[in-house]
């Protein structure tokens, strides 16, 4: 009973971490400089504005919380692959993996934010249109290379539900796509982010199912 409610809290953790990772981004984004072919006065007004920055300032925090419940999440689901393959050491990888992408996205999002957080610290400092750019396009590239853990979280849970026949062959080979695609990192334009998202909320599903088949074993 006790390991059934653990996993289920975990998974529930998974839940709020998409949650709160898609708001933390999408505040930031706010002052981010995502379109860097942007003439420099529209993004020194991005970069300059007191709500996006406020929004941003909010956004880091519940970026950092988003990650530190995907990390939670992802004990749990290491716990379930460790179970389902009798301890093969191939799940030991789901939380490095998940700290790898949470660490990047944290740190790609802050250089996106960084000329705007700088300019609410200092009254010296003047915000300049082309080391915006710089450090938006840095901290995209960063941030996007950070689904390499991502493609490691879903490359091993669906190897081992293949190996343990946890799912259908179908199930398994979309997978294996959306790995592919989170390898992709910056050159999807944002559909990596997405099918991610969408594969960590099916394997939310799959750990309540299975923390309730414990509960009811």
């Amino acid at each position: 009973m006790d390991e059934s409610r653990t996993l289920q809290r975990a998974a529930w953790a998974g839940v709020a971490s998409i949650v709160l990772l898609a708001a933390g981004i999408a505040l930031c984004a706010q002052v981010g400089v995502d379109a860097p072919q942007n003439s420099d006065a529209s993004i020194l007004v991005r970069v300059d504005d007191g709500a996006r920055q406020a929004a941003a300032g909010i956004g880091l925090p519940v970026l950092g919380v988003g990650v530190a419940l995907l990390l939670w999440f992802a004990t749990g689901l290491r716990r379930v692959l460790d179970r389902l393959s009798g301890g093969d050491s191939l799940a030991h990888a789901i939380v490095p993996a998940a700290a790898l992408l949470g660490g990047l996205t944290i740190t790609g999002v802050s250089l996106d934010v960084s000329s705007a957080i700088t300019t609410v610290m200092s009254d010296e400092y003047a915000p300049d249109a082309d080391l915006a750019r710089l450090l938006g396009t840095a901290g995209g590239l960063v941030a996007f290379t950070g689904l390499i853990g991502g493609a490691v979280m879903v490359a091993v849970t669906a190897r081992i539900a293949q190996q343990t026949r946890a799912a259908s062959t179908r199930a398994v080979w979309v997978s294996y796509v959306l790995a592919l695609v989170c390898v992709s990192g910056y050159w999807s334009m944002g559909a990596a982010s997405v099918a991610f998202a969408l594969w960590l909320a099916g394997a939310v599903v799959g750990m309540l199912r299975f923390s309730r088949s414990l509960r009811n074993a």
